[in-house]
């Protein structure tokens, strides 16, 4: 038996009303008490038991997300119909990178009226719950039908955006075939509630990690959404988007679904949710949905917020969710006019690394004087790309790895320094053979 001096009990405050946007992939649920951390000897265990589950949720499972400071195992059982509960069962875990947190995730087809659910956490650091939630059997990713429809002609020409690839950001097959959608009338913008990302190499783990748990913990056969875009701009490929998402249960045909990697609901103080939009981001998006609208037929007007649906998730979060009016009507005008941007800004080159060519995309608010130059490692001039004056828009300019001389460089590290009017940045890319 452990001692005084062995055991310590902290009852959390944080949760008792759980905020209801954990996660695209589940219904969320509540607990009776505050989670009870305990010590013994050099372990941490955290226990939690539910409310009563929603009496019209046919359940197959469910995912909690923790955030721990050491390797944690989670155990968790479910109280059925009769008043049995299910055998203890360890939860798959699937990490969020560069971060603390993680979901622990258990997926059961046997199971259907379940009425609580009860989880026990154990390890060698400290552990604290964050939220909880279940899997809707309802809420499936199955296929239904073989019809094959295409993009419509596009009715204005939008160039569509520089789009990561499946390849590029590492996709894993999906596990069956995908259904397509029998018509288009629908576009949705969800956030992440966690999976921050500030560059590509970030952007591209955390579209992998919401992959393998949408596959391997929600047992869906791909990744839910169709585009997932970081916090530099990013555009990442989901799902192809002609085909049928899971990212609003219950109306997902005919939706094309974009997910903004972060969190943005403020009122989720367990974790850090405080992200504002950033410029890149919105920009992104702009270019996206607009390029989506005139492809496919499918208004701005008609963009939602995951939450607009059935009002069960706070999904996209309130720093997002209250920008959508100007989003809308920023899509519609970029739709017809193009737009001016409204700060000067540089991206990251694409493809980095890169073996031939890249693209360098920079925004000027304004007539600007541009001047765009390639350094090596050590910082010898390689080539000045572009050294004039230049009309306000949305700008790229090309670099075929090439030095002023007309010759290739060697593959190596490279960095351009740009100066656009008073914005002075660089940054890093790689050539690589």
């Amino acid at each position: 038996m452990p001692t005084k001096s062995d055991l310590f009990i902290i009852v959390f405050s944080l949760v008792v009303k759980l905020p209801a946007q954990f996660l695209d992939a589940v219904v969320p649920f509540e607990f009776d008490n505050a989670p009870e951390l305990k010590k013994i000897k050099s372990e941490y265990f955290l226990t939690g038991n539910s409310s009563q589950l929603p009496s019209d949720i046919l359940v197959d499972g469910a995912a909690i997300r923790f955030s721990a400071s050491q390797k944690t195992s989670i155990w968790i059982q479910f109280l059925e119909a009769n008043g049995n509960w299910t055998k203890k069962r360890k939860a798959k875990i699937f990490y969020e990178p560069n971060s603390d947190r993680f979901i622990a995730s258990i997926l059961d087809s046997t199971l259907s009226k379940i009425l609580k659910i009860k989880y026990e956490a154990k390890s060698s650091g400290r552990i604290t719950f964050i939220s909880a939630g279940v899997y809707d059997r309802t809420d499936k990713d199955i296929s239904v039908n073989n019809e094959k429809i295409y993009p419509l002609s596009a009715k204005l020409g939008v160039d569509k955006p520089v789009i990561i690839s499946r390849k590029e950001w590492g996709a894993r097959n999906p596990k069956y075939d995908y259904s397509n959608h029998p018509y288009f009338d629908k576009m949705t913008l969800h956030h992440a509630a966690g999976w921050a990302a500030k560059t590509l190499d970030e952007g591209k783990a955390a579209v992998k990690s919401i992959q393998d748990f949408h596959q391997d913990g929600r047992g869906w056969s791909d990744i839910g959404y169709h585009f997932l875009v970081d916090m530099a701009g990013n555009i990442y490929q989901g799902r192809p988007e002609t085909v049928l998402g899971a990212h609003v249960g219950g109306a997902n045909t005919g939706n094309i679904g974009v997910c903004l990697l972060g969190c943005y609901h403020p009122p989720e103080s367990s974790i850090p949710c405080y992200d504002e939009m950033s410029y890149n981001s919105e920009q992104s998006l702009i270019k996206l949905y607009a390029w989506i609208s005139d492809t496919y037929g499918v208004e701005p007007k008609l963009l939602k917020g995951h939450r607009d649906y059935f009002g069960t998730t706070s999904c996209p979060g309130n720093n997002v969710w209250s920008m959508l009016p100007s989003l809308r009507a920023e899509i519609s005008l970029f739709i017809m006019y193009g737009f001016q941007p409204t700060r000067f800004a540089l991206f990251q080159n694409y493809p980095n690394p890169f073996n031939s060519s890249t693209t360098l995309h920079y925004d000027l608010p304004e007539p600007s004087k541009v001047s765009i130059t390639i350094y090596d490692i050590i910082g010898n001039e390689v080539i000045r790309l572009i050294d004039k004056d230049q009309h306000y828009g949305y700008k790229k300019i090309v670099w075929n790895g090439q030095n002023k001389n007309g010759k290739l460089v060697s593959p190596g590290v490279y960095f351009f320094k740009a100066e656009l009017g008073p914005l002075t940045e660089t940054r890093k890319m790689t050539l690589m053979k």
